[in-house]
């Protein structure tokens, strides 16, 4: 209609280095991602905003497309925001894509899957893993876990395919708030090769706090030979944290993309994974 106000809802897509920050998540006391939007936006526009993302990432984690909404009555456009954003934050944070929503997007609520991958380094190097991480070449030594090679590929992907599916992952997940569901829906588990290394990429229509870095260390199990894919389902049917692996470091760990059926759609599994 002719008379309708145009949305104040806004989209914005943001990458950011982890490493300084608390996790995603505004904390009392504690330097955040969010935080640092927040206080950009409350600068440009004059007042309070209220960041809320597609979901929390950990203290240390990394995102190449983390989404968030906020509202600006302003009506700046978004090309001119954007660029106001990227001149005032800090230079680990980056704003990839600002665009108008729908009234109704909500960042967490509107999600139909989220993509992690994690990084494993393969080090050939002998004892500990001490000495496997002293062998990190510099520029990997933030972004990558280093773990000794000859892990088993095709005994990873077959413990893979064990974890897909629609269950509960308590056992894979840190310490839960009460009645938060622990019943996801894991639509893909891929395990890559890279130069020097592994990728694993997780999608899922939502994680658990720990989820996908507990998923890469079984995984990792299952290369060394410690876990067969039949102990994978055994694992999860038990429902139990202390048989996990140990949660394997932050560092490692990306949020790659947030996918959002488009109106009308019903944001199948074979579309999302595309």
């Amino acid at each position: 209609m002719s008379g309708e106000r145009p949305s104040p809802r806004r989209r914005l897509t943001v990458a950011y280095d982890g490493a300084a920050y608390s996790g995603w998540q505004v904390q009392p006391g504690r330097r955040t991602v969010q935080g640092e939007i927040e206080a950009v936006l409350a600068r440009v526009l004059g007042g309070p905003v209220r960041v809320t993302g597609s979901g929390r990432t950990d203290a240390g984690v990394h995102a190449l497309g983390q989404v968030a909404h906020f509202d600006d009555p302003r009506g700046v456009p978004p090309a001119r925001l954007l660029q106001s954003l990227n001149a005032l934050l800090p230079a680990d944070i980056r704003g990839r894509d600002l665009r108008v929503a729908a009234p109704d997007f909500h960042a967490l609520h509107s999600a139909h899957a989220k993509t992690y991958f994690y990084n494993l380094h393969l080090s050939e190097a002998s004892g500990g893993q001490r000495a496997v991480a002293a062998s990190l070449p510099p520029l990997r030594r933030a972004l990558f876990h280093p773990v000794p090679g000859g892990l088993d590929v095709a005994a990873m992907r077959r413990a893979a395919a064990a974890l897909t599916g629609t269950r509960d992952f308590t056992a894979l997940s840190k310490a839960m708030e009460p009645g938060r569901g622990t019943v996801k829906s894991l639509h893909a588990v891929r395990v890559l090769r890279i130069p020097r290394g592994l990728r694993v990429f997780a999608t899922a229509d939502g994680f658990l706090y720990g989820m996908m870095r507990m998923l890469s260390g079984v995984l990792v199990e299952a290369g060394r030979g410690r876990l067969s894919a039949r102990d994978v389902q055994e694992l999860l049917a038990a429902g139990d944290r202390s048989r996990a692996p140990p949660l394997l470091p932050a560092h490692a760990l990306f949020l790659w993309k947030v996918r959002y059926a488009p109106r009308g759609e019903d944001g199948a599994a074979e579309q999302l994974l595309s």
